[in-house]
C-alpha cells in the first residue's frame, strides 16, 4: 500500500487552488486530504475544518447512501463516478452540487480521488419546476373533458400530431394512438362544410396572429352530431418550424342552452306581440259593442220617451245579440290567453253555494225561454274551494248554460254539490241529447261543435275548451259522463279549503240614499262614446259632466274644473290614461284625484295595473248602465 506521502507536482497544485470550479482530493478512504480555495467558499467553511473531513459527512442524510454506492462502485470498476446530492453550505443552505470524480490508480491500488464540484441548484429547482408543470399538464390532460393537442403543420392540410391527450375518445371517439397515426382520423368525423371552414380559419390565424377559434360538429361514433370549440395559438419551436397548441371540447349542452335561451327570447317576444294583439283586439271589438249595448239599454230605461212592446221587443233584440257577441269575444280572447300563458289565477277560498245560487238566478230567464227547470240545487254543507272566484262563476255559467241550452223542452238541470274527502265535487246534470262516445272523445277540441253547427243552437265550440282548462288552473279535475237521448253529467272536482271568508257578496250601498250635486270630468277621444256616456249620466241630473278629447284638454280641464271624480278612458288619441295620470300626479294641484276607468281593453294585466296606480274602479266596455251608475254613486259616496 502507497502511503499518502505522495502529493500532486506543485504546478498542478496552483492550478488546483486558483481553479473557479470547487476541487477536492480524496484519500483512498474517502476523507478530504486538500481541498481548493473555490470550494471553501461555496461550502462556507474554513479550510482546516474540511482538511480530514469524510466527504460522506458532509452530504445531505437522504442522499449519502447514493454517494457510497457511487464511490464503492468506482473502487470495484476502476471508473470515474458522476452523482447528483445535496451538501449543507454553510453560506447558502443545502445546495445541490453534481459531483464528478476520476480515481488516481498506483497499480491496483486507488490513491486518490480528484472531485470536481458543479453548482446544478438552479438546475435543480428548474427542473422540479418542470416536473411539476408536466404533472400538471399530465393531471390536465387526463381530467379535463376536453382534449389537448400539439400540432405540427405539414406540406397537406394534414399535418401531424406530437400530442394528442385522452379527451380525444370524449369528443372524437378515436384514441390517442389513431389520432398520433393520422389526424385526418379526427377530420373525417367532422361536418365536410364545417371542416372547410375550419382549415380556412386555421390558413387565416397562421399568417396573422396565430390565435385561432372555431367551432364546428362533429359526428361522433354513436353517429350523434355535437358541436366542439377549438381554440388555439401557434409558436415556433427550438428550430424555427411552427407548433399549435390547443385545446378541443364539446359544447353541445352550451350550444343547446344558447338555442333555448334564443327560443325563449323568440317565445317572449312573440308573447308579448300576441298580449298587444289581444289588447288590441278587445279595445277594437268590445268599442263598437259599447255603443251598440248602451244605446239599447238606454232606450229601453227611458221613461221620458217610453218605447212601445215593439219597439222595446226589438231593443232588448239588439242587447241580447250585443251580449252574445261580446260573450263570444271573451271566450276567444280568453282562449287566446290561456294558450299564450297570459291567464292570471287568484286562488282563494270560495263560497260554491254562493256561487251556484248567483249562476242559477243568472239563466233563470234562458231557462224559462227554453222551457227547461231549473230543479233547486241539492247542496251539502261543504267547506269552501279553493279557487279564482271570478272564473269559478264563468266555469258555473258555461256549464249551467250549455245544460239549458242543450236540453229538450221541459227538461230539467239538476246540480249537486257534495264534499269528496279533501275535496269538493260539483256536479251538473241535464236531460239532453246526450253525446256518443265519439262525440266524447272530441269534446275539447277547440271550436268542434260535434255536430251542433248543423242545429239551430248558438255557440262557437270553445266554451268547454276554455271550462277544462281554467278547472286546470284552479287545479282541479273536470270529467264527463253522458248516454245518448238521456242526457250528460260534468263533474267538477276542487281542492277544499282549510279557512274559511267572508261572504262573497259584499253590502252594497243604497244607490237610492245617495244624492247631491258632482262634478264629473270624462276624458275621451271617441264621440259615439262620450254621447253614450252623456246620455247614461243625465240620468243622474244632478250631476254635471265636462268632457274633455284629448290628455291635454284633460289637464287644462282638471285645474279649471276641479272634478269631484275623473272617469278615464285608457287610450286616448294623444297619450294613454297612465300617461295622464303620471302628469297629474306630478302636479302637486292636481294629485289625488279620485278616477275611475272606462276602457275597451279588458285585458287582466291592465286592470291589475289600473288598481295598482290607484284606480277606484276599472270598468270594462260595453257599458252596463245599471253597473256604471251604481259603482259612480258608490265612488261619489266616499268623496
Amino acid at each position: 500500500m502507497i502511503g499518502m506521502s505522495a502529493h500532486p507536482p506543485l504546478d498542478y497544485r496552483d492550478c488546483f487552488n486558483l481553479s473557479p470550479s470547487p476541487r477536492a482530493v480524496l484519500d483512498q478512504v474517502g476523507d478530504i486530504v486538500d481541498i481548493n480555495v473555490r470550494a471553501c467558499a461555496v461550502l462556507g467553511r474554513e479550510r482546516q475544518t474540511l482538511m480530514g473531513a469524510r466527504l460522506i459527512d458532509l452530504v445531505h442524510p437522504d442522499d449519502q447512501s447514493a454517494m457510497k454506492s457511487a464511490i464503492e462502485g468506482s473502487r470495484r470498476d476502476r471508473s470515474a463516478f458522476v452523482v447528483d446530492c445535496r451538501v449543507e453550505s454553510a453560506a447558502r443552505g443545502v445546495c445541490w452540487f453534481e459531483v464528478q470524480s476520476a480515481p488516481h490508480f498506483v497499480g491496483d491500488h486507488i490513491v486518490f480521488w480528484y472531485i470536481v464540484f458543479t453548482d446544478i441548484t438552479d438546475r435543480k429547482k428548474h427542473d422540479a419546476w418542470l416536473s411539476q408543470r408536466n404533472a400538471l399538464l399530465t393531471a390536465l390532460s387526463h381530467n379535463l373533458p376536453g382534449m389537448i393537442y400539439v400540432f405540427r403543420p405539414g406540406p397537406d392540410k394534414g399535418g401531424r400530431m406530437d400530442f394528442v391527450s385522452e379527451g380525444v375518445r370524449d369528443v372524437f371517439g378515436a384514441s390517442p394512438q389513431e389520432a398520433l397515426a393520422s389526424p385526418w382520423v379526427l377530420y373525417n368525423r367532422v361536418i365536410p362544410e364545417d371542416l372547410n371552414r375550419f382549415f380556412q380559419q386555421r390558413d387565416e390565424a397562421g399568417a396573422s396572429s396565430g390565435r385561432l377559434h372555431s367551432e364546428f360538429r362533429v359526428k361522433n361514433a354513436q353517429g350523434e352530431i355535437r358541436w366542439c370549440s377549438a381554440d388555439s395559438v401557434s409558436g415556433l419551436d427550438a428550430d424555427g418550424n411552427e407548433v399549435r397548441c390547443g385545446y378541443i371540447s364539446d359544447i353541445t349542452e352550451h350550444k343547446l342552452y344558447q338555442e333555448a335561451c334564443m327560443a325563449a327570447e323568440a317565445a317572449e317576444r312573440a308573447s308579448r306581440a300576441k298580449s298587444e294583439f289581444l289588447s288590441r283586439m278587445s279595445h277594437e271589438l268590445r268599442t263598437p259593442l259599447n255603443a251598440v249595448i248602451g244605446f239599447a239599454q238606454l232606450l229601453r230605461m227611458d221613461k221620458q220617451a217610453p218605447l212601445n212592446e215593439g219597439q222595446a221587443r226589438k231593443a232588448e233584440l239588439i242587447e241580447r245579440s250585443g251580449a252574445h257577441l261580446l260573450a263570444v269575444i271573451s271566450d276567444v280572447l280568453d282562449l287566446s290567453r290561456i294558450e299564450a300563458g297570459d291567464m292570471p289565477i287568484s286562488v282563494e277560498p270560495v263560497h260554491v253555494e254562493t256561487a251556484v245560487q248567483d249562476v242559477l238566478a243568472m239563466v233563470g230567464d234562458a231557462a224559462h225561454l227554453a222551457q227547461v227547470e231549473l230543479v233547486p240545487p241539492l247542496i251539502e254543507m261543504v267547506p269552501p274551494v279553493l279557487a279564482d272566484r271570478v272564473r269559478l262563476r264563468q266555469v258555473l255559467v258555461n256549464l249551467i248554460s250549455n245544460a239549458v241550452k242543450y236540453n229538450r223542452k221541459g227538461g230539467t238541470v239538476r246540480v249537486r254539490v257534495w264534499q269528496d274527502g279533501p275535496h269538493v265535487a260539483l256536479q251538473v246534470s241535464d236531460t239532453g241529447m246526450g253525446l256518443s262516445p265519439d262525440q266524447q272523445a272530441h269534446l275539447f277540441e277547440p271550436f268542434n261543435r260535434l255536430g251542433a253547427e248543423r242545429t239551430s243552437i248558438d255557440g262557437t265550440g270553445i266554451g268547454l275548451v276554455i271550462v277544462q282548462r281554467l278547472i286546470s288552473l284552479m287545479g282541479g279535475t273536470l270529467s264527463v259522463s253522458s248516454q245518448v237521448g238521456v242526457g250528460t253529467t260534468f263533474t267538477v272536482v276542487l281542492q277544499a279549503s282549510d279557512e274559511d271568508r267572508p261572504s262573497d257578496h259584499a253590502p252594497l250601498v243604497d244607490v237610492h240614499d245617495v244624492s247631491g250635486a258632482a262634478k264629473l270630468l270624462y276624458v275621451e277621444d271617441n264621440e259615439v262614446n262620450v254621447t253614450l256616456v252623456r246620455q247614461i249620466l243625465a240620468l243622474r241630473p244632478e250631476w254635471r259632466l265636462t268632457v274633455a278629447n284629448s290628455g291635454a284638454q284633460a289637464l287644462q280641464a282638471v285645474l279649471t274644473e276641479r272634478p269631484d271624480l275623473l272617469l278615464l278612458d285608457m287610450h286616448l288619441g294623444d297619450m294613454t290614461g297612465f300617461d295622464l295620470v303620471d302628469l297629474l300626479d306630478a302636479d302637486p294641484a292636481t294629485r289625488g284625484i279620485p278616477k275611475v276607468a272606462l276602457s275597451a281593453d279588458a285585458m287582466p294585466d291592465r286592470i291589475h295595473a289600473a288598481k295598482e296606480r290607484g284606480f277606484l274602479a276599472y270598468i270594462t266596455k260595453p257599458l252596463n248602465v245599471a253597473q256604471l251608475l251604481q259603482c259612480l254613486e258608490e265612488e261619489l259616496s266616499k268623496v
